[in-house]
């Protein structure tokens, strides 16, 4: 496994499965592929974050561009991802010791060997699995035709069909494929022995070989609502899905965030749990610069709306002239008086302006000491 930061770049002379990584980035658009005088052909990272597994087993794990130990930016991003909704199996991601020095891969690994292991516990669901065979003994319903043509000889046997209670469902042969899939890539000693325990309750139920037929033939109801996050990563596992968009014909497994939206999940939980006594509203209702007609919707990350204060988040280090009409767009139609704009710690740029009524204070956030960062926030309110 490599570890990188968001925009480095891995050159080819430094990675001996470049090939395969330089296949997985022209069927994406997660990183971007490219060639240096003295270096050679390279990929360099863009703004996302997470953990790239390729066909051959090597990973690479790309972690957010501060300045900070490993582990800490690890542990950050398990954070972060906890607080974006209706992300699968969040309440199973934890930065408990056990898992402060893993790579995200096999953090990822553990959550999702938790949430089968929480499963197992509330007990696995049987159901009546229609089938046929040849027995010894007769059992169901007689097929006439079949057991004509297969047992002329042998008036011993009868093909029959018939129902029997199973755990040979198909999200349990989906989950069984992950769990052997999990024992040949994990490194890690704790998801080795977790994916070995519990395989063994689902030692009567056969792997998936046809993982497209087992996905469709799914169905989650009420009865099995419980499946419904487990199935949702057991497809990223089994590669026919990723957290991102990705869908290409190399078989990578992709489990990419964007930062911008993490920054701004993130940041946003922040506020509305250090601001609890302030009208907070997240994403509210979007406005538009014109009025007729109603185009270029503005909507900010954050209002403090009894104070008519406008909180916006940027992953950016350099803030733009861009960033700056947006933030004068916002005051004029949201009639705020104050605008934060909400950068990581390295921004680069002039953190206050003032207009004639109105100002914009670019505050840094302090990503690592949260309940500091977020009282000098309201210390300047």
């Amino acid at each position: 496994m490599i570890t990188v930061h968001e925009y480095e770049k891995i050159f080819a002379n430094d990675f001996e499965h470049f090939d395969e990584l330089s296949k997985f980035v022209e069927a994406s658009e997660f990183l971007s592929l490219g060639w240096q005088r003295n270096g050679g052909a390279f990929v360099q990272a863009k703004n996302y974050v997470g953990v790239i597994c390729l066909p051959s087993g090597s990973q690479i794990e790309i972690l957010p561009k501060l300045a900070a130990p490993e582990d800490k930016l690890r542990r950050l991003v398990v954070e972060m991802i906890r607080t974006l909704k209706n992300f699968p199996g969040k309440k199973f991601l934890n930065t408990e010791l056990d898992t402060a020095k893993l790579p995200l891969y096999e953090i990822f690994i553990r959550n999702y060997l938790e949430m089968v292991l929480e499963l197992v516990k509330r007990g696995l669901r049987s159901s009546y699995i229609l089938r046929e065979e040849n027995l010894n003994f007769f059992k169901g319903k007689l097929l006439v035709n079949e057991n004509l043509r297969r047992n002329v000889a042998h008036r011993e046997k009868f093909f029959v069909e018939f129902d029997e209670y199973s755990l040979d469902r198909p999200e349990h042969r989906l989950i069984k494929s992950t769990l052997l899939k999990i024992l040949h890539t994990t490194h890690e000693q704790k998801n080795f022995m977790l994916a070995n325990r519990l395989l063994a309750d689902f030692d009567s139920v056969e792997q998936s070989f046809n993982y497209r037929k087992d996905f469709l033939a799914v169905s989650i109801d009420r009865l099995n609502r419980d499946y419904k996050v487990v199935i949702e990563w057991t497809k990223i596992f089994l590669s026919d899905k990723s957290f991102t968009s990705f869908a290409g014909k190399s078989r990578a497994i992709a489990l990419l965030f964007p930062m911008e939206r993490l920054f701004e999940a993130y940041v946003a939980a922040q506020v509305q749990k250090f601001f609890a006594d302030f009208n907070v509203k997240i994403q509210a209702k979007k406005k538009y610069l014109f009025d007729a007609p109603k185009t270029f919707g503005l909507q900010p990350d954050i209002i403090l709306d009894d104070r008519k204060i406008i909180m916006d988040t940027k992953w950016e280090f350099k803030i733009s002239a861009g960033d700056m009409y947006q933030m004068f767009a916002y005051a004029k139609r949201y009639d705020a008086k104050k605008i934060f704009l909400l950068c990581p710690p390295q921004v680069d740029g002039n953190f206050f302006y003032h207009a004639e009524d109105f100002t914009v204070q670019i505050f840094c956030v302090d990503l690592f000491n949260m309940e500091t960062s977020m009282n000098n926030l309201r210390d300047l309110l």
